[in-house]
């Protein structure tokens, strides 16, 4: 691994690159939250996981996720929870394909991106002249061009009182000398970037889980009519609109889908093992969990933590429901912070050498924007390639062109948070 710490540039370059696969783009972000986690243990100290630990494993498996071809990981697991048969794994593969589709693939992608560029700036940029800064991906702005729907149905608002928060207490956390007190400062920094970026990606979540019943109750139906009729319709209005604004059976068909999904096949990836979020969280091995669960007596951390879970460390550890409930998945998320706070293990490099060395390599591909803000710099013909018949993924899904060529760059903002945070 590299001793240069990463710099503000190196998360805009990786951000901004558009030419890697969906897949490689996430295990390369995986391989870059890995560099800041390692970056900030040197002002923070290993003896508590920063937010970045888990963004690093988290990014891996949504890499994973992400690998659609033949030999996918993913498709392999999926079909072995469901207990397909061997004679099925074609059938099964070309379903999910069919299902899932390339929204699925590029709408992940783009806001496993965005999280990153918002999240990782804020960290590169801690300790240097303007430690408050981060860059944020701000289609409302006034300076910036109409963005593509996909965009802003992508991409939730969060509050950024939670980055404030993160900010002033990572800084707080390096200059407490006392390791219980740096401790919790770290936790509250952790529940605060996970209450914003959890916040962001709420739109895209639903958009993955929900996809697979839309594309059954909405979209297929209407594929085979745009095909006979040849008159095309906003398929990807269909799939991020709403859960509240669909039909009564989608919204039933959501629901089991989500619950089901969420009990019994989702885990949380970790290098100990998956955890199973559909079942209690308990301790890994060495962990105490009376320690774990000490009341916590720094009282900005306190206030955050309360905002999600208890002190029943019984229903506040309690298993998931539905994924897709913001309130849930952060309950089991600040638990899981919590539980997991001192296992080391979470800092490993998360590839083996020669994986990492190939990511390091990958990272310095591309080049800095000019600019990270300003008026669109408009180029022709991209108004009439939006009506153009696409290539296969856009022949089920028109926008994953737009989303598979996407750039940030004009709708990037630079933002101040707080001078106190120096």
């Amino acid at each position: 691994m590299s001793d240069t710490p990463m710099t503000a540039d190196d998360v805009l370059r990786i951000a901004a690159y558009k030419d890697r696969s969906a897949a490689l783009e996430a295990m390369v972000i995986a391989y870059s939250y890995h560099r800041v986690a390692a970056d900030l243990a040197t002002r923070l100290g290993r003896e508590a996981n920063n937010w970045y630990c888990y963004a690093t494993w988290t990014s891996k498996a949504v890499g994973e996720s992400l690998d659609l071809g033949p030999d996918s990981p993913f498709i392999e697991d999926f079909g072995r929870r469901l207990r397909v048969p061997q004679r099925f794994k074609r059938v099964f593969r070309a379903a999910l394909l069919t299902l899932l589709g390339p929204s699925y693939q590029l709408g992940l992608a783009l806001a496993n991106r965005a999280i990153f560029l918002e999240t990782a700036s804020l960290a590169v940029n801690l300790w240097n002249d303007s430690p408050d800064r981060f860059l944020r991906v701000s289609p409302e702005s006034d300076l910036t061009p109409t963005p593509p729907e996909f965009l802003t149905n992508l991409l939730s608002p969060a509050d950024a009182r939670y980055l404030k928060d993160a900010a002033q207490l990572m800084v707080e956390a390096a200059g407490a000398d006392d390791p219980e007190v740096r401790a919790e400062l770290m936790l509250g920094a952790n529940i605060a970037l996970s209450a914003y970026e959890q916040a962001r990606a709420q739109a895209a979540l639903e958009l993955v889980l929900y996809r697979p019943v839309r594309w059954l109750t909405r979209v297929s139906w209407r594929s085979l009519r745009s095909l006979v009729t040849r008159r095309r319709f906003a398929r990807f209005r269909l799939y991020a609109a709403a859960h509240a604004d669909q039909p009564w059976l989608t919204r039933k068909l959501e629901d089991l889908w989500s619950s089901l999904y969420t009990r019994h096949l989702f885990a949380v990836r970790t290098p100990l093992s998956d955890i199973k979020v559909g079942r209690p969280l308990t301790a890994p091995a060495g962990v105490d969990m009376a320690k774990a669960w000490a009341p916590i007596q720094n009282e900005k951390v306190r206030k955050l933590a309360e905002e999600f879970i208890t002190e029943d460390q019984e229903a506040s550890t309690a298993g998931v429901t539905d994924w897709v409930s913001y309130r849930d998945r952060m309950r089991f998320i600040v638990s899981y912070f919590r539980v997991y706070q001192r296992v080391d293990a979470l800092y490993r490099v998360p590839f083996d050498q020669q994986v990492a060395e190939g990511l390091a390599e990958e990272m310095r591909r591309g080049f800095v924007p000019d600019a990270i803000s300003g008026m669109f710099d408009s180029r022709p013909g991209l108004r009439e390639r939006r009506t153009k018949f696409y290539a296969y993924p856009a022949e089920t899904d028109p926008d994953a062109h737009e989303m598979a060529h996407f750039d940030f760059e004009p709708f990037l903002e630079a933002i101040q948070l707080d001078p106190a945070t120096k």
